[in-house]
């Protein structure tokens, strides 16, 4: 291989051949900062695939990310299109779901398990705090040390049985220790209960899974015979336990991964797993040394800091040349450290080094307590920026007043504890732009006896009466009468969420309005319509009480940061882990100060410390500071400026150790001013769309509704049928595998299946699981006659484009008894109220997409409810390409106008558009 498969005209270096046609047996591959991992990843799959004619099917790609997987599978449709959907490429825990899924009657969780992320865990242990009984050893805004302690045991397999006999054993008078060990006992039961299952318990069911049933190992070692496991240095100890099971001793296995960047200890991951996996494996070690990111200055200093720390011996050489462009910006205390760094970036941007505010990223070990003077001169001097890792989400103006009105239309009550939602004549709320009051009616509510309460105004005449006139007085009875909705318990509080944008016109001005400002808070309304939507999820029929005190008990560590524009015009701000993965032309290491960078460490007092002996890995990573420090500074393309002082205000704390390690080990020294020799322009490249056909359809019907869905991320109220739908497509699925295993379908197998598919809904449950039953058994004995064979079930495809990527899943192909090859699409709902317009493009488009793997002699859409079928016949002339490239350029320029359809009359963004 002397070039590229992927890109034509850029050729390997003979390390990355290496590591592209090392195929068979083990391997590690020592990458190094910006050495061209993912690169190297991509043709080595596309070198199995096209060279070595390995199925696509065998081959699993882990990842750390869901980000970095998305990336790696665009990068791999373009390069070998469409076998690329047949690869499994996704993060640990996507994986251990799919193994979960691909295997429902080898465990409790069946099909139809919910997965909760940290923030729904979280809400589920809060809805569950006194019944397993944790009341009686913390309080409620205590719960994080609960799950801290409960994933603890669960990452390390410890059963509850097992810990409270260690437990008492150890501890024989701490009580508490037993009883809390006790609590964790009854969270898993009704996890299991409820089929829910968190992160951990994924990876532990699977590992569990994997040594208890010798089909299942077989199974998936079977499937996944070439493994790949990018950042394998930030693997957990169960995560190794699991990726040992699948590749056994003969695998072909390759872990990508430094050691020099090991920064997640906090999360279990040890670097201990990959620097073992040499002897373990009898693996073969190559080493990407080159460097393409950094000019050659920034890579020797980086390289000389990690000396004589490393395990795999390595020499990071730069690729690029360039001088010493790091330096080290010496101030007298925080505050003058600030106008420092800020007087720089106006000096880069004035002096044309660089073009725009968006090359700089000023990374921080905590944003949170460390980048508040920053970013307090930032605003004084009128310099743009988007904050990570602030949590300044819940203190958004926007966010701030959707609260307080959804306080207002169901008041805390929780003993007082809301205070600060107390006395509704808190005048600020009404004053602002949420509700866009006159001077008069502002004037008027002020005038009003204190005594007096605004929520029992319930007619125009009645506040005509205290001055507030016109659409004044409607926002406030709109109000009012959501009120008195939501004590009727009428209203969910997603849909109170909505009815309050409804009532004010807030959102429809802020859309009108256009201003990044704008855009910017509609982005944050739209995250505060998911979280409400994740904690009704959770926590079925919750009052908006309920919510407000979940947030105002929200430990500091979850809470959230403001959605941000992607604006190239303003600089990046976040913490170190946040950058991991990222790079920018200008980098700023910030308050490099001794207890703040390496952190002055605590010895922190655990919930229940965890006897020795039952854990799979001591925890603790030593030195892992150092390593943070070293992903910052590889950061950086074209310069890299370190930023310390020895004063945090009057209090002088002294150099911190990384600063003394630069100038001994590394020949850079402080300085009071400087200016960066150059930096090199750069080209701000688009990503590619991403979007599914969903999304493709629903901007075909309305642009505007598209807009609020998927550009800025509203979610819409589910409904009973979308719910339904997903059980249906589940049981489906798992019928449709039977068929083509050449099973006995019969009443009772339908049965067993939909009680694996299901997913709780309330009430009338039972009858609810008889009706899709019969409706299953209904469409089974009216098809089995018409198919012959069934082809393939649930089949990813994609739709690779220079700036798009359309993805999406079949639900069935079959040939029929006739031999006709027939691509089949289930709909929940009766045929009656499926529109066939939208439908032949729906189905055109998949037959578009797997035209290069098969020609259909038909299209089909099966709606179960009434045993339907509307078929079509394949048309070639059908215009799907130029379709979709004239949506996705309307998408690209944000054409997002309101488009009158048959759906708007139910749309609850109705109001905001016009059309309601």
């Amino acid at each position: 291989m002397t070039g590229s498969l992927c890109r034509k005209g850029e050729a390997c270096t003979e390390k990355q051949k290496m590591a592209v046609k090392k195929t068979e047996g083990p391997l590690v591959v020592v990458a190094g900062p910006g050495a061209g991992k993912t690169r190297v990843l991509v043709e080595r799959v596309a070198y199995l695939v096209k060279r070595k004619g390995v199925s696509p099917e065998n081959i699993l790609v882990i990842t750390f990310t869901e980000k970095a997987a998305g990336e790696l599978k665009a990068r791999l449709i373009n390069c070998v299109g469409l076998d690329a959907e047949l690869m499994q490429i996704s993060t640990i825990h996507s994986f251990c779901s799919k193994v979960l899924s691909d295997h429902p009657e080898e465990h409790e969780f069946g099909a139809g398990f919910e997965i909760l992320d940290e923030e729904s865990q979280l809400i589920f242990l809060r809805t569950v705090f006194y019944k397993i009984g944790l009341d009686r050893y913390m309080k409620m805004g205590e719960v994080h040390r609960a799950i801290e302690f409960f994933n603890r045991c669960t990452e390390n397999c410890i059963e509850p049985e097992e810990l409270i006999n260690a437990l008492r054993r150890k501890y024989p008078d701490r009580e508490e220790y037993q009883g809390i060990a006790v609590c964790y006992a009854r969270y898993l039961e009704l996890l299991r209960e409820q089929k829910k299952i968190d992160f951990p318990g994924l990876e532990k069911e699977v590992y569990l899974l994997l040594n208890s049933s010798e089909r299942v190992l077989e199974s998936v070692r079977k499937k996944y015979r070439y493994i790949m496991i990018d950042e394998y240095q930030d693997t957990s100890p169960i995560q190794e336990l699991i990726l040992r099971e699948i590749a056994g001793k003969n695998s072909s296995i390759c872990v990508v991964g430094d050691e020099d960047q090991s920064i997640y200890g906090f999360r279990g991951a040890t670097p201990e797993n990959f620097i073992r996996f040499r002897e373990e494996y009898d693996a073969e070690v190559v080493t990407l040394e080159d460097n393409f990111r950094s000019r050659a200055g920034i890579v020797l200093t980086a390289d000389s800091f990690m000396r004589g720390e490393r395990h795999y011996e390595k020499t990071i050489k730069p690729v690029r040349d360039g001088g010493t462009d790091v330096v080290i910006l010496k101030s007298r205390d925080v505050n003058s450290e600030a106008r420092n760094i800020v007087s720089l970036i106006k000096k880069l941007k004035s002096s044309g080094k660089i073009p725009e505010y968006g090359y700089v990223a000023l990374l921080f070990r905590s944003v949170r307590n460390h980048a508040d003077k920053v970013l307090a001169e930032l605003r004084r001097e009128g310099i743009p920026y988007i904050v990570r890792g602030d949590g300044s989400f819940l203190k958004r103006y926007e966010v701030r007043s959707m609260l307080y009105f959804l306080a207002y239309v169901d008041p805390p009550d929780y003993g007082g504890r809301f205070r600060k939602w107390d006395g509704w004549w808190n005048i600020s709320r009404f004053r602002g732009e949420f509700l866009d009051l006159t001077g008069e009616t502002l004037r008027a509510l002020e005038s009003l006896d204190r005594n007096c309460r605004l929520s029992d105004f319930t007619s125009r005449r009645e506040l005509e009466e205290i001055g507030v006139h016109g659409e004044d007085a409607e926002k406030i009875l709109g109000l009012n009468r959501i009120r008195h909705e939501v004590g009727k318990g009428s209203l969910t509080v997603l849909s109170t969420f909505y009815s309050i944008l409804e009532v004010t016109g807030y959102l429809r001005r802020l859309i009108e309005d256009g201003s990044d400002s704008s855009r910017a808070k509609i982005f944050n309304l739209a995250k505060l319509s998911s979280l409400i939507d994740r904690y009704e999820a959770i926590k079925p029929g919750a009052r908006i009480q309920d919510l407000l005190w979940y947030l105002y008990l929200l430990p500091t560590h979850l809470h959230h940061d403001e959605a941000a524009l992607e604006d190239p015009a303003s600089v990046k701000i976040m913490t170190v882990h946040q950058a991991k993965g990222l790079e920018f032309p200008v980098v700023f290491i910030c308050s490099v100060i001794n207890g703040r960078f390496p952190v002055k460490r605590r010895k922190e007092r655990d919930t229940i410390p965890i006897p020795g002996e039952l854990l799979l890995s001591p925890g603790e990573v030593p030195d892992e500071d150092r390593r943070l420090f070293y992903v910052a500074m590889t950061r950086a393309q074209d310069a890299l400026i370190i930023s310390t002082a020895p004063r945090i205000n009057t209090r002088k704390v002294g150099v911190s150790p990384f600063i003394t390690d630069l100038r001994e080990k590394c020949g850079i020294y402080e300085c009071d001013c400087t200016s960066v020799s150059r930096c090199l322009e750069r080209e701000w490249s688009e990503e590619p769309l991403r979007i599914n056909f969903s999304a493709l359809f629903t901007y075909e019907e309305c642009p505007f509704r598209y807009m609020l869905i998927y550009h800025y991320g509203f979610v819409y109220p589910e409904t009973f049928m979308q719910r339904y739908g997903i059980i249906l497509h589940r049981c489906l699925e798992e019928l449709h595998l039977a068929m083509k295993n050449s099973e006995e379908i019969n009443g009772a197998l339908i049965r067993r299946i939909v009680e694996r598919c299901w997913i709780p809904m309330g009430r009338d449950d039972k009858v609810k699981k008889r009706r899709l039953e019969r409706e299953l058994l209904n469409y089974y004995h009216d098809t089995r006659d018409h198919t012959g064979e069934v082809v393939s079930v649930e089949e990813p495809f994609s739709i690779p484009d220079t700036d798009i990527i359309i993805e999406g899943r079949t639900d069935l192909i079959i040939r029929t008894r006739d031999g006709e090859l027939e691509l089949v699409d289930f709909k929940a709902r009766e045929h009656g109220g499926v529109e066939r317009m939208a439908l032949e493009y729906q189905l055109r488009t998949y037959e578009y997409a797997l035209r290069e793997r098969y020609r259909f002699d038909s299209l089909s859409a099966y709606a179960i409810k009434d045993s339907m079928r509307i078929s079509f016949d394949s048309d070639p002339e059908f215009r799907v390409k130029e379709r979709i490239a004239e949506t996705v350029a309307r998408i690209r320029e944000e054409c997002f106008e309101p488009r009158k359809n048959p759906f708007c009359s139910r749309c609850v963004f109705r109001t905001f558009c016009g059309a309601g």
